[in-house]
């Protein structure tokens, strides 16, 4: 921004120009301006880390892969289970 431009922003928009640059700061303006953004808390979908654990025998490591991707173990173990029973009842 070319002198005080910056500080004439709007929080939010001068939030984002520190945090990731004019350039990318005017695109997500130009793209979604008016409209509200949700950053879900996990950035991955839990059936991607469902598929990345799956191919793990040991239970540690799957939880250890679960972890990484934000979702308890329990709920991973959840999904492939309910995947396993979906494959035997075709």
């Amino acid at each position: 921004m070319e002198g005080n431009e910056a500080e004439a922003l709007n929080d939010s928009y001068l939030e984002l120009f520190e945090l990731i640059g004019r350039d990318a700061m005017l695109k997500l303006f130009t793209h979604f301006h008016g409209d509200k953004i949700d950053c879900p808390m996990r950035l991955y979908r839990p059936e991607f880390i469902a598929d990345l654990a799956k191919g793990e025998t040991d239970r540690r490591e799957r939880a250890k892969i679960a972890r990484a991707g934000g979702y308890s173990a329990r709920v991973i173990e959840g999904l492939l289970s309910k995947r396993r029973k979906e494959n035997e009842t075709e």
